[in-house]
């Protein structure tokens, strides 16, 4: 949901992916160390059970993938298994009625935003860009180290 971008970072990641693996694994660590607290923040703020009509499927459908490559991290729902209301939950519903296969319809009056998701990662964007620029330069020097010493 909340997407992070820093200036050059495609020729970045490019950079970083030609490094050799246990150089650049400081900045995986930092990756997933940064992740795994909006992750973690996000979860325990979503709403639960104590919600009227809260089924614990946000919950349980919220995850952290990190790529292949370990230089990305996601937070959110997505892909077949999803939680097709996370959206409703973190911005709100305006009143809208529901039309039923019966041809009935059911109006349903609306719900109040409960963002979740973009406060967690407010909350720890300044220290996750900190910790992952303090990998990316440590893994770049020594990269530089290693290319001068060779």
């Amino acid at each position: 949901m909340a997407k992070s971008t820093v200036s050059g970072g495609r020729s970045l990641r490019a950079a970083l992916r030609k490094l050799p693996i246990d150089i650049k694994a400081g900045v995986v660590q930092a990756v997933a160390q940064a992740g795994a607290a909006i992750y973690a923040d996000a979860l325990a703020a979503a709403p639960g059970p104590e919600h009227l009509y809260a089924t614990g499927e946000l919950k349980r459908k919220l995850r952290l993938q990190i790529s292949r490559n370990g230089l990305q991290a996601r937070v959110g729902s997505w892909g077949k298994r999803r939680a097709r209301h996370i959206h409703l939950v973190e911005f709100g519903a305006a009143p809208h009625d529901i039309p039923m296969p019966d041809g009935g319809v059911i109006h349903h009056p609306g719900a109040p935003a409960q963002p979740f998701l973009f406060p967690a990662y407010r909350r720890h964007r300044a220290a996750s860009v900190k910790l992952i620029r303090t990998a990316v330069r440590d893994a770049l020097a020594r990269a530089a180290r290693q290319r001068g010493g060779a």
